[in-house]
């Protein structure tokens, strides 16, 4: 969704790409970057398939650590009405929470939807008055059961590191991704409702 179309350049990692070298499929090694093989460039960054080749090297563009706010929605839920409400509650904030600075992740299905969206433009009081509408929303809502809070990170390891991190190191998820970026315009323009009820015939949507 367009949620994550504006994210900090601290938190997405493809914006930070500058250089790629790969084995292709072929048998060469060739450097892909803005001036070399563009369109293997864009493809390795996420415009295309995962079967290019073997990635060897990849060159980034860092960043100074900066602190983070963040929050986070967990809604169980024993009534299909009001999971759509709230998704649509949450597709028509989108672009609002996007222009403050806000990317993350979410998702779910009828029975329960899940939400954290982080930024470092934002300071923990802003958070807290940005989503206060939306938590209050979430338990005016019938059949809900709502866990939400919002917390301050130092930097972004110290957000990624008890979330992503595992003690046995066991990384990844069995999940089939697909990629679907969505226009400002077309949230702004189109029913909210709509595009929540779609998103809800996908058993197990993330976003």
């Amino acid at each position: 969704m367009a949620i994550n179309s504006r994210l900090p350049n601290q938190f997405a990692g493809v914006d930070n790409v500058l250089e790629i070298t790969i084995v292709t499929a072929d048998g060469n090694h060739v450097v892909a970057n803005p001036y070399n093989n563009e369109d293997l460039f864009w493809a390795l960054r996420g415009g295309g398939g995962g079967t290019w080749g073997i990635v060897t090297s990849v060159t980034y563009k860092t960043h100074p650590s900066t602190p983070f706010s963040a929050a986070f929605l967990t809604v169980n839920s024993t009534n299909a009405n009001s999971t759509q409400n709230l998704l649509t509650e949450i597709i028509r904030l989108t672009p609002s929470l996007v222009e403050q600075g806000f990317g993350g992740y979410g998702g779910g299905y009828a029975e329960q939807l899940q939400l954290f969206l982080l930024s470092p433009n934002a300071t923990i009081e802003q958070t807290q008055a940005t989503f206060l509408p939306l938590f209050e929303f979430a338990h005016s809502q019938p059949g809900f059961s709502v866990e939400n809070f919002t917390v301050p990170f130092q930097d972004f390891w110290s957000w990624y590191e008890p979330f992503f991190t595992t003690a046995d190191g066991q990384v990844g998820t069995p999940s089939e991704i697909s990629s679907w970026l969505l226009p400002k315009d077309v949230i702004q323009t189109d029913r909210p409702e709509d595009l929540a009820a779609e998103l809800l015939k996908i058993s197990g949507f993330g976003y």
